[in-house]
């Protein structure tokens, strides 16, 4: 057999479950949410999870609690260096404690904790989720109607990886580059080999009631993958061809439901079976559903503008004295003694702790305007695709003060749109924005300007973003061509060409949520997450919330906005997901695609909805 090992379903899960099938299902009165949340606090205040003497949680402590009114309950858990005052940059302390109020304000009891969560060179990150998941499982134990987790700074995120046994009948090539080589056009074979499927895979933390304990794992692992190809065999299990793999990954949960049983078979042949998909992760009660996936039993969101709040570094010079910026503190070019002198791109920004708790304080103040406004005109629909359908139609459909919606020009679909066409329908204000384009974590694509004069008029004087020009360092936005990225987003940002209106995303684009450099470093490294394009979004795009994935593939979250249409919070539509998938009895003969709803997850604030006026039929 392989020497992958199985997972099971705990005791300690099936305890959990059981405590939380026990609580009450009526609505948690206000001081029992305020009770559950000071306990957990207090009983959480430190934790060594794992017993190795490094504290996952190196402090905890509840601030303030709020009252709502029959919506459930939501936690806000803030990093203690965002709430201890900075003299030199804003105190987010009233924007957040307005924050909480608001949240109230719209029905949910709400608690707010500063937390300081380990941060090191040791690669623990999903340990660390672990210890933070048991927290919110404590007040989820007392209280069953809890929403939602906020976490508002520099958290650390799950990274999964899954493995399925994927029967296929195309070309398949083994031992390449080696004598024994072999290739087929087209053949029966199997390939069983561990992939990247989400990061950050925020499935982890809102599940409370999965077995995902259990598929953490911390050192870094070879996970045994096979490939093998059934030429004369069309049971597809005995056969002399194949090769064994193997991927390495550290700091991951394990999804495994490629586990094979293997025998030796007649003269040098091997028998290989597949017992079936183990889904390990889940609770007892996801193995019921007609498609098997875990389900979140809370929302998550996650409010971090450090990876968008980068200065260019002062300390570079060029020969003649000159910085990246000018005297006004805009880009401009400069030179060096040659073309080894030019610094890495790596190095020419740094993080600014001022700019961070700046755009953190914008950031709660559009939420603050946006939950108290009654009405507005940029309350509209917008979509921008190229080759892929649009998002208005699925946007009016569920969404009933959408139905008779008409704004062409925001409403973009062209196999030829280009990045000019980005940034004028940035311009354009609008409340539910959907972005369907090629992307990578650090940005996304289109056609580029077809007139980069006119291009350069619409995105304002001096692009915020550098390429090395032989001996120079040039702010120029042609070597991007079509390429959307946090130079372009905060070329818009500073310059004031964005509408102004805040805005919910909805971004297609594949592995716009990862963070870069996520499989090497853990979450408080210099170089994690440098340029993540979806949280530069978010912040410097007049953002409220962003939906995403953060993995290569083909699908988008159904019934979103149908579910926001219905009154649901940012959170409920994410959630909507999973309950969708889960019922869907053709899905659940797609193997590799499944577990899709995993893959996705929220920035931003999740226990936002959409405006009343939009949730019923205009008279």
């Amino acid at each position: 057999m392989t020497s992958v090992r199985p997972l099971g379903i705990t005791v300690a899960a099936v305890a959990f479950l059981l405590s939380c099938v026990a609580a009450q299902a009526q609505p948690s009165s206000f001081g029992t949410f305020r009770g559950a949340f000071e306990h957990a606090c207090r009983n959480y205040a430190t934790l060594d999870r794992n017993g190795d003497g490094i504290m996952e949680i190196e402090s905890l402590r509840a601030v303030t609690t709020a009252r709502g009114v029959g919506r459930g309950a939501v936690l806000v858990a803030v990093e203690e260096r965002l709430w201890s005052r900075d003299g030199s940059a804003a105190d987010l302390q009233p924007a957040l404690r307005r924050f909480v109020s608001d949240i109230a304000r719209d029905g949910f009891h709400t608690g707010l904790a500063v937390t300081r969560l380990h941060a090191s060179a040791r690669h623990q990150d999903g340990e660390t989720v672990l210890a933070l998941r048991q927290w919110v499982q404590a007040v989820y134990r007392q209280v069953p109607d809890l929403k939602s987790l906020v976490l508002v700074g520099n958290f650390p995120a799950p990274f999964l990886v899954r493995q399925y046994y994927w029967r296929r009948t195309d070309g398949l090539t083994l031992l390449a580059g080696t004598a024994a080589a072999r290739t087929w056009n087209a053949v029966s074979h199997v390939r069983s080999i561990a992939e990247v499927i989400a990061m950050p895979g925020d499935i982890v933390l809102a599940d409370l009631d999965g077995n995902w304990d259990e598929a953490y794992r911390r050192l870094p692992e070879q996970v045994a993958g096979l490939l093998a190809a059934f030429p004369d065999d069309p049971k597809g299990e005995v056969t002399e061809f194949h090769q064994r793999t193997a991927e390495r990954y550290e700091d991951f949960f394990m999804v495994q439901d490629g586990y094979w049983e293997e025998y030796p078979g007649p003269g040098a042949k091997r028998r290989f079976v597949f017992p079936g998909e183990r889904n390990a992760e889940c609770a007892v009660a996801d193995l019921r559903r007609v498609n098997v996936l875990a389900q979140p039993e809370i929302a998550i969101g996650r409010i971090n503008a450090l990876h968008a709040a980068i200065e260019p570094n002062p300390d570079i010079r060029g020969v003649r004295g000159e910085g990246l910026l000018d005297a006004e503190g805009r880009p401009q070019a400069v030179e060096f003694a040659g073309p080894d002198a030019v610094p890495s791109p790596t190095i020419l920004w740094r993080t600014s702790s001022t700019l961070e708790r700046r755009l953190l304080q914008e950031y709660f103040d559009r939420n603050h305007a946006y939950r108290h406004a009654t009405a507005s005109p940029a309350w509209l629909p917008a979509s921008i695709t190229t080759e892929w359908g649009s998002s208005v139609p699925d946007m009016q459909s569920g969404v009933p003060g959408w139905r008779n919606a008409s704004a062409p020009l925001l409403d973009i679909r062209n196999p030829k749109t280009t990045i000019a066409d980005f940034a004028a329908w940035m311009a354009r204000p609008a409340l539910a924005r959907a972005i369907k384009a090629h992307a990578g974590s650090t940005g996304f694509g289109f056609e580029p300007p077809a007139d980069y004069a006119a291009y350069g008029s619409a995105v304002g004087p001096g692009f915020w973003w550098w390429t090395k020009q032989g001996a120079r360092l040039v702010p120029d936005p042609r070597p991007l061509g079509g390429w959307v990225n946090y130079g372009l987003l905060r070329s818009l940002y500073e310059n004031r060409k964005l509408s102004g209106a805040p805005a919910f995303y909805l971004h297609t684009g594949c592995e716009g949520m990862q963070p870069a450099h996520f499989e090497r470093e853990p979450y408080n490294s210099g170089l994690y997450g440098q340029w993540q394009i979806a949280e530069a979004l978010l912040m410097l795009g007049d953002g409220l919330a962003l939906v995403g994935r953060g993995k290569v593939f083909y699908d988008e979250p159904r019934e979103f906005w149908k579910c926001m249409g219905e009154g649901g919070t940012f959170g409920d539509a994410w959630r909507r997901y999973f309950d969708v998938e889960s019922a869907d009895a053709e899905l659940a003969a797609d193997g590799i695609g499944r577990k899709r709803a995993y893959f996705w997850s929220v920035i931003g604030d999740c226990t936002l909805s959409l405006p009343a006026s939009l949730r019923s039929p205009r008279s």
